[in-house]
């Protein structure tokens, strides 16, 4: 062999996803019935394995073998970057009857393993994608009994070591683990690694080289604070047991936990960030035929999880805080979610206005992806009116609707509510915003609202424009803020003639704000805000 791309073997074994060139010779010689001999010396450059996500680091392989009529005996070298990381020598012996492969199969083994090197150069190779396994890991151990049923002693020390989910955002660092092998398993008896600021996992566990379908995993774990969701869409903080469970073919993830503070984003598929799905197959092989697909099965979710409070809940205009009780499953890059959040307290922003928000129940039904129904209802009261938001439907195409008392037609009461005043009283750049905000009403919430549109773009939090004021000299301004942190907000306010001012709110409590304010014409001041829900 010179240079043979070892992606040939997809033909008989597919989605092994095997790369590297192999270079050597091999030979194999029998005569008059008796029992074959060879020897075999092969170096593979740049052995790695790839799926759909990840792919192993690639490294140098060198393998001796001698094969006699009654043993078969081999030595491999493993290198990176031209340093040996590992060494492996096995012998079978004595070789039983019947066939090579079944003679091979049922001899007794003895075989020794030694490395020390990167972990994901070994983990990658065992085509898991759930996670991905980095860092510095040794193994030493010994092999006896068969190759169809090995027996295997040993200990693997991982120090510093890292666990990282391109589905779900989690990252385990300082990973620290021991374990030992015990027949065909890897026992895990100490793990211990940081998630997130201040977080935490413990467990046990063990890994099964002789599942039936390829590598058999049970993990047992206790999060602490931990992060174990970290994605654009949803995040969690958790503590409760959680389990990795798999027989070689995808798995499931299990848990009870309490949600110590989590995010979700309303109106934003979470089937977003899904990893597309390839199914391929080749057709008119030599032998004619198609080739049989690989047996795959993605892992699942089997989680219960609740949350007293610290369900940050943002999108579609609300800034809000929400309690939950809810089911998860379906697959971990697009969850099937279940149950119910009751709101806590929050904020709903409407045309660069804030209310603030009264009630609220999001329902999740477990549709994939998560379309939860809606049924908030937000405080709208204005002077001399008694009005109320209600945001209903679903997430994905919310219905917004408003009441008032003394009743009064939308363009009318929206004017009021966003100006404080008659839409017969507003300036050009009020009604430009009224009309703005009428559309996306009759657009079902998807009309063209410039006001948003540019805050959206430029990152901001709240971008409005107010009415001249002659008391400070003030024309028709546009303000942009930005929350600085959960309870700092700062806020410039200019009208392109001369005029600006900073303003700076901090909550002290849900009912005390301090406020302050310095401008370009000489004022400033300080404020105190209270306010009680009665």
């Amino acid at each position: 062999m010179t240079r043979m791309p070892l992606a040939i073997l997809d033909i008989g074994y597919p989605g092994l996803g095997l790369g590297g060139l192999a270079s050597g010779t091999f030979s194999v010689a029998t005569s008059g019935g008796n029992p074959p001999t060879g020897k075999a010396d092969v170096t593979i450059r740049g052995l790695s394995r790839a799926g759909l996500v990840l792919s192993s680091r690639p490294i140098d392989v060198g393998v001796a073998a001698l094969l006699s009529p009654d043993k078969l005996g081999l030595r491999a070298v493993i290198a990176s970057g031209g340093k040996t990381i590992g060494r492996a020598q096995a012998q079978l012996a004595p070789l039983g009857e019947g066939d090579l492969a079944t003679r091979i199969a049922r001899a007794r083994l003895f075989g020794q393993l030694r490395y020390s090197g990167p972990a994901d150069t070994l983990w990658r190779l065992t085509g898991v994608e759930l996670f991905d396994l980095s860092g510095p890991v040794a193994i030493g151990a010994d092999v006896v009994g068969t190759l169809e049923a090995p027996v295997i002693r040993g200990v693997v020390r991982a120090t510093n070591a890292r666990i990282e989910s391109g589905t779900t955002g989690t990252i385990l660092s300082n990973v620290q683990a021991s374990g030992r092998f015990g027949g065909s398993r890897l026992v895990i008896d100490r793990f211990a690694a940081d998630a997130g600021k201040g977080g935490r996992v413990t467990g046990v566990g063990q890994f099964d080289f002789a599942a039936r379908n390829g590598l058999g995993i049970d993990l047992r774990l206790q999060a602490a604070n931990a992060v174990m969701i970290n994605r654009d869409d949803i995040g969690a903080t958790v503590t409760g047991p959680l389990t990795f469970t798999s027989d070689g073919i995808g798995g499931v993830i299990a848990g009870d936990v309490v949600m110590n503070k989590s995010r979700y984003r309303l109106g934003q598929a979470t089937a977003a960030s899904a990893v597309p799905q390839l199914n391929i197959r080749e057709i008119n092989l030599p032998e004619g035929g198609e080739e049989k697909a690989a047996p795959t099965r993605p892992w699942t979710l089997a989680i219960k999880a609740r949350a007293p409070n610290q369900v940050m809940v943002s999108g579609l205009g609300l800034t809000s805080e929400w309690s939950a009780n809810l089911q998860i499953a379906g697959e971990p890059q697009n969850p099937a979610i279940t149950g119910r959040a009751t709101l806590i307290r929050g904020d709903y922003e409407f045309a660069g206005r804030e209310f603030e928000l009264a009630r609220g129940v999001i329902r999740f039904d477990g549709g994939v992806p998560a379309n939860p129904a809606l049924d908030i209802e937000a405080n709208a009261d204005s002077t001399g009116l008694n009005a109320s938001i209600r945001v209903t439907g679903y997430a994905l195409k919310p219905e917004i609707g408003f009441t008032s008392t003394p009743a009064l037609p939308q363009d009318e009461l929206l004017s009021r509510l966003l100006f404080g005043t008659s839409i017969t009283n507003l300036s050009a750049p009020e009604a430009l915003q009224l009309a703005a905000a009428v559309a996306a009403l009759q657009d079902g919430g998807n009309g063209i609202n410039p006001i948003n549109a540019v805050r959206r773009a430029a990152g901001l939090d709240r971008l409005r424009i107010l009415p001249a004021d002659p008391q400070t000299g003030q024309g028709t301004s546009i303000a942009a803020g930005k929350y600085v942190t959960r309870r700092l907000y700062a806020e410039i306010v200019t009208d392109g003639q001369g005029y600006s001012a900073t303003q700076v709110e901090f909550q002290v409590t849900r009912w005390l704000s301090l406020l302050s304010s310095i401008s370009t014409l000489g004022r400033q001041s300080a404020n105190v805000r209270i306010s009680k829900d009665y």
